[in-house]
């Protein structure tokens, strides 16, 4: 080579220094290079040998006709070749090598494949390449084959393309015929094809949680049609068939307690005695036990989704109409990029709520009633993703704000706070068995602005306010004992901050305190250790956030919102913190200034998701809605 073509490639990149030891002279003694190009050119130099039929050592015979190759390639490029010639069998001394059970055309394109590393692929030879490429292990033609088919899979071609997959034990084409089922479930469940997919199949999707479906009656609708056409099902004949020696094991995937009461009512009438009328009658039942519901949880009660989202519920917005606005609530997934709402019937306005999540529930415990000056609450409130309706359950004992809650062992604990009369040491516990209220072992001594999280079993609680002194006192609360005990107290004072457990360690953040008789924000956020009763600092927030909402979602921790005493107001901004990389990242704003949010991290269907509207589109609905009430009172004029 040329120095000048030496000097190009290496400013090219395409070679490149790999280290080595200095010299006498301070220069490395010893360099290693590689270039990338000599791969490209290898891959080449092989075709080119091959196109001119130069060094061909092996003559494949495929029905009959030869393929000639190149021995030492072939053993490169999978485990098939590899183990006939570099394996010790007789084929390592034979010229002439008969491959069976492939066709001509599939090994031809197989052998393009290994010295281009393309192939071609069409309806007429997919299959056959399949074959060829399943034989001699070629993993990733098997791949180009799976993903082939599923480009061109329908309700024509389910059936053989699943017996294919089923023949040659394909797991990642299995996969994707389950995902087709998945999203296809309405149409396909009215076809022909659809009954005579394996039972095993249909029955693995219509109990999946990502079966995509407006609402179970479309999945009691599939589940019928598997045995009936749609012509029988849509004129109520398959009420008259409906009996114990009937196999309607497809209807063992109905979860029958998320359909509508009245449905339910409609469809009892209609049954005689059989086992779907039973199933009926019991989801009737559970329906009609609403506040004992979150005990009565199992499998067929869950809702269908995979779909997890940060729920963020009352506060109070720099903006007075939004803090007045009743029955909204905010909802964010990280694929959106942006802030959404729901509204809800009955959903409670407060602020600095107690915020519990207990098999996907939403519990609100308390807080502060912003109307009329600050008024701390005993009532409490608990949310049914499901069904995206409220009701309330049984109050507190007596009024908390600014208080925590945490869930530990299917009860969900109130802990401190205030009433605005006096400071509070007491903690009580709700039992979702008995809708009760009692009080269990009080804190050392009063506190509020304080926050709480779980880890192992047990409660830690950190931080806030005793009068007008900030806190740095840390406490363990042991379940078992119904005892409290003073832990390593947190290296800063602080309150109105945030909490978060997360692989095994316990996070304080944001917050505020007073430094010389000024309140200001502390942006240092303190790991706790609970086994070694041992604090430490890690990287510290962006800004301030005091009175944040706080989630856990995909393993980073939410920080939402609040005040900032530095900046002098309610904050939109959002931090997320990774605490595998201990950095800390900007997350999609709020549109309003919010503090005091009670936020979580439930498990929304799908249904309802597609109601969420962003905050543009619910105030352009409401101005039109202005408008047409105004239109109206003009008319009337």
């Amino acid at each position: 080579m040329k120095p000048e073509q030496y000097l190009a490639m290496a400013e090219d990149g395409e070679l490149s220094p790999m280290g080595g030891r200095a010299g006498s002279s301070g220069r490395p003694g010893r360099q290693t290079f590689r270039s990338s190009a000599h791969f490209r050119s290898l891959l080449e130099g092989l075709l080119a040998l091959r196109q001119s039929g130069i060094l061909f050592d092996v003559v494949l015979l495929v029905e009959g006709r030869p393929i000639q190759a190149h021995r030492i390639l072939l053993a490169a490029s999978c485990d098939y070749f590899r183990g006939m010639f570099a394996g010790g069998l007789r084929e390592t001394q034979q010229k002439e090598i008969p491959i069976h059970g492939v066709s001509y055309m599939a090994m031809k394109k197989i052998l393009d494949y290994i010295y281009t590393s393309e192939i071609e692929l069409d309806l007429e030879c997919v299959q056959e390449v399949l074959i060829a490429a399943t034989l001699v292990q070629l993993e990733n033609v098997i791949g180009f084959c799976c993903d082939f088919l599923f480009s061109w899979l329908d309700e024509s071609n389910i059936l053989e393309v699943h017996h294919l997959a089923d023949l040659y034990g394909l797991q990642q084409l299995d996969a994707r015929l389950h995902s087709y089922i998945l999203r296809n479930i309405q149409t396909l469940s009215r076809t022909d094809v659809y009954r005579q997919l394996p039972q095993d199949e249909v029955f693995k999707a219509l109990s999946s949680d990502e079966l995509q479906v407006n609402s179970e009656n479309e999945v009691y609708e599939a589940a019928l049609h598997y045995h009936y056409s749609p012509e029988q099902v849509e004129t109520d004949q398959v009420y008259l068939q409906v009996s114990p020696k009937d196999n309607l094991k497809m209807l063992d995937a109905v979860r029958f307690c998320l359909i509508e009461k009245q449905v339910l009512q409609r469809l009892n009438g209609r049954l005689n005695q059989c086992p779907l009328k039973d199933s009926v009658s019991a989801a009737l039942r559970y329906h009609e036990q609403e506040i004992w519901q979150p005990v009565l949880q199992s499998p067929l009660t869950q809702p269908r989704s995979t779909f997890r989202c940060i729920l963020g519920f009352g506060g109070m917005f720099s903006s007075s109409s939004l803090t007045n606005r009743e029955n909204l609530f905010q909802v964010f997934h990280p694929s959106w990029r942006e802030w959404r709402t729901l509204t809800a019937a009955h959903a409670p306005r407060m602020s600095n709520q107690g915020i519990a999540v207990l098999n996907n529930y939403v519990y609100l415990i308390g807080g502060d009633k912003n109307t009329s000056g600050f008024r701390a609450e005993t009532r409490c409130w608990r949310y049914d993703p499901r069904h995206n309706s409220w009701c309330a359950i049984q109050p507190l004992q007596q009024q908390h704000a600014d208080h925590c809650v945490c869930v530990m062992g299917g009860h969900i604990y109130a802990i401190g706070g205030r009433d605005y009369s006096n400071e509070l040491e007491s903690v009580e516990r709700y039992d979702p068995h008995t809708n009760t209220w009692e009080f269990m072992s009080p804190l050392k001594r009063e506190v509020y602005a304080h926050a709480g999280a779980v880890m192992d079993g047990k409660i830690y609680i950190t931080c806030g306010r005793r009068g007008s002194v900030y806190l740095r006192e840390t406490y363990c609360f042991d379940p078992a004992a119904n005892h409290w005990t003073a832990c390593a107290e947190g290296p800063v004072e602080r309150a109105w901050h945030g909490m978060a457990a997360m692989n095994g360690r316990v996070y304080v953040i944001g917050g505020s305190n007073d430094e010389r008789g000024y309140r200001r924000d502390v942006l240092k956020v303190a790991c706790l250790d609970p086994t070694a009763n041992s604090w430490s600092l890690v990287t510290p927030l962006p800004a301030g956030h005091g009175e944040p909402g706080v989630a856990v979602l995909d393993s980073c921790i939410y920080v939402l919102g609040g005040r900032s005493h530095d900046k002098g107001n309610r904050m939109k901004y959002i931090h997320v913190y990774n605490t595998d990389t201990d950095e800390w990242e900007n997350e999609t704003e709020f549109k309003e200034r919010v503090s005091g949010l009670a936020a979580c991290v439930v498990l929304m269907p799908p249904a309802l998701i597609a109601q969420a509207r962003s905050w543009e589109q619910r105030t352009k609905a409401s101005w039109e809605d202005l408008d047409m009430d105004n239109s109206e009172d003009s008319s009337e004029d």
